[in-house]
This record gives structure tokens, sequence and C-alpha cells, in this order.
């Protein structure tokens, strides 16, 4: 008698007792509450800056919608957008109205804290990103409440969503604006070292000048070679102490002088003799190239900032709530029945499992 006792407290206690609770408050107290539904997705317009740059900036990449629906989620169930909600709707109010019962209704002087959980208790928001689309429902105890949250969370959204675009373009401008100040620098000061360059070896282009060595040599080579054959030809019909050779050949000594004190130049700086002509050339050339590419580098900023410029006066991130928040006709919150039936089969799940628990028990007393 005492153990079929106990077995009947039991099964009072666990089962009987919790689903009548549950029957009689899920079935006849508990206050209806609607829900309002929107769906959402977020849309990032085409970026260039990091084709500008040559993927200095970087992109957002080809997940970014997946990312950004995971923080309107997560922004959805943040503290911030309850403390807004408060300040622009006075949600707590909302959720005391006399449509609600006193269990599930919130307490008039409930914290922050409390209101925050109690709000957690009141949405639903889940991320899809395979199709990248954000699903909200919003729970109120009057159809028009429900609307009016869930249309301020669409809206402190799309606010979230464009101030974290403007300051990702603000901070794009920024970058490209600080590479250009770099790649000026830069440019000036490869300017500044090729300017020395030129006053300290007075050459204002070596490379203009070894040409113009290089002809003169050449037109020398020339006139050389004609003198040379002009005085074959008078030795074979003069003597050689002849004033006509005596003329031609002191022409061609002063040729060949002259000749080598252009190759001289060639061979050694007037300033420097242990530095050559052709350390000059290669020094001023690797100038020049430096040059070159910080004029190329410039460019590349200074059009990498015009497009930035151009991108940040575009929305380029915004939310797109393609399915409103709707007015609910009817009440869908709390399933009644799936509750109540879920409190039943729990109590006798609990209920069986206790009862093997014990009967394992005093079957291991036995032995």
């Amino acid at each position: 008698m005492m153990k079929l006792g106990v077995s009947k407290l039991l099964f009072l206690g666990i089962v009987v007792i919790p689903t009548a609770l549950a029957l009689f408050y899920y079935g006849l107290w508990a206050s209806d509450r609607y829900v309002s539904q929107s769906l959402m997705t977020v849309r990032s317009a085409d970026a260039q800056i990091a084709t500008a740059f040559g993927g200095l900036l970087g992109s957002l990449g080809a997940n970014t919608g997946a990312i950004d629906g995971y923080v309107v989620q997560e922004y959805i169930q943040s503290r911030d957008l309850v403390e807004e909600l408060q300040e622009q709707l006075d949600i707590k109010s909302l959720y005391a109205v006399p449509e609600a019962d006193i269990v599930s209704r919130i307490s008039s002087d409930a914290s922050m804290d409390d209101l925050y959980d109690y709000y957690l208790n009141r949405i639903e928001v889940y991320f899809d990103s395979t199709a990248n689309v954000v699903h909200l429902e919003v729970q109120a105890y009057r159809p028009e409440d429900a609307r009016k949250i869930a249309d301020a969370i669409v809206r402190l959204s799309d606010d979230m969503v464009n101030r974290i675009s403007q300051e990702s373009r603000l901070d794009a401008v920024k970058f490209a604006r600080d590479e250009v100040a770099l790649a000026e620098d830069r440019l000036r000061e490869n300017r500044m070292v090729l300017y020395r360059f030129r006053e300290e070896h007075g050459e204002l282009d070596p490379v203009s000048s070894a040409a113009a060595i290089g002809g003169i040599v050449a037109n020398l080579e020339a006139e050389l070679s004609r003198y040379k054959t002009e005085l074959a030809s008078l030795r074979s019909y003069m003597r050689e102490d002849a004033p006509q050779i005596a003329g031609v050949k002191a022409r061609i000594a002063a040729i060949e002088q002259q000749m080598r004190s252009e190759r001289g130049r060639l061979t050694s700086s007037e300033g420097d003799p242990s530095i050559t002509y052709s350390d000059l050339l290669a020094e001023y050339e690797r100038l020049l190239i430096e040059e070159e590419f910080a004029k190329s580098a410039y460019t590349s900023a200074v059009s990498a900032l015009e497009i930035a410029r151009a991108d940040a006066n575009r929305k380029q991130a915004y939310l797109v709530a393609f399915a409103q928040p709707s007015l609910p006709a009817d009440p869908s919150k709390p399933e009644r029945l799936l509750i109540i039936v879920s409190f039943l089969l729990g109590g006798l799940l609990a209920y069986g499992l206790l009862m093997l628990i014990g009967a394992a028990i005093r079957e291991h007393a036995r032995i």
C-alpha cells in the first residue's frame, strides 16, 4: 500500500498537477499574442576601390551578404536595440497593456535587464544563409503593437547597416587620402634626389650627354679615317718630309688627341675620376626608374581616391525589407494545445523514468 501510495503521489505531482495547471493557464487564462512577420535581406553595391588599389584595400568578399545578415540578426537580439525601442516606442508599456494576463505581462517597474530578457522571449529572428534572408517574428498583445515594434526593428536595423556602411566608406576615403599623401611624399623625395644628382655631377641629362659624346667620337673617327686615307695617298708620290704630309700628320694627331679626350669623358667623371661615366649613367637610370615608379604610384593613388570619394557618395550596403511587417488578423501564440500536450508527455516521461529507477533500486536491494 505504501508503494502504491508513493506511485500515486508521484503520478499526481509529476503528471496530473502540472498538466492541470497548464490546461488551466494555457487553455483558459493565457493571453493571446499576435505575431507580425517580416523578411529582410542585405544588399551591397559593387566595390571598385579594391581594383584601383590593386588589392591594398581588399573587398567585402564573396560572402558579404552572409556576414551582414548575421550582423543584422545579432543586432536585433542586442541590448542596444532594446534601449532604442524603449526610447522611441516605450515597449515596456506595450507589453504591459490590459490585454496581457498578469503572468505574461511585464512589470511596470521592470529594469532594463528585465525588459531585455522579456524582449528576447517575444521575438524570433534567424538568418537563412542559403537564401541570404533574415526572418523576423515579433509578438505583442495587440496586432497593431506587434507591427509597430516590427516596423521599428526594421527601421533601426536599416540605420545600423547604413551606419556601418558609411563608416566603412569613410575609412576607405581616409585610407585612400593617406595613400595619396605617402605617394606624393615619395615622388617629391625622388625628384629631390634626382635634382641633387644633377647638381652634384653637373649633368642635366647624362644619357643625352653620353649620346652627344658618342656622336662626336663617331664624327672624329670618320674624319680620322678620311685623313689617314689622304695620308696614304700622299705618301704614294711624296717624300715623308713633305710639308703636305706633315700637315696631314698634325691633323691626324689632333683628331686622335680629341678622341682620347672625348672617350676620357665617357670613362671618368670630371668631379671624381674614380667614378666612371657608365657608373653615372647606371645611377641616373636607377633614379629615373624610381621616379617613374613613384609617379605611377601617385597617379594610381589619386585615381583610387577619386573612386573612394565617388563610392562614399552612394549607398554601398542597405537593408531591404522585401516583406514588410505584417498586421496579424488572428493570434498565433501561445500554441496552447502543443504546450498542454508537451506538459502531459513530459510528465509521463519523467514519471516512467522515476518508476524504472525505483524498480532498479528495489531489484538491486533484493540482491
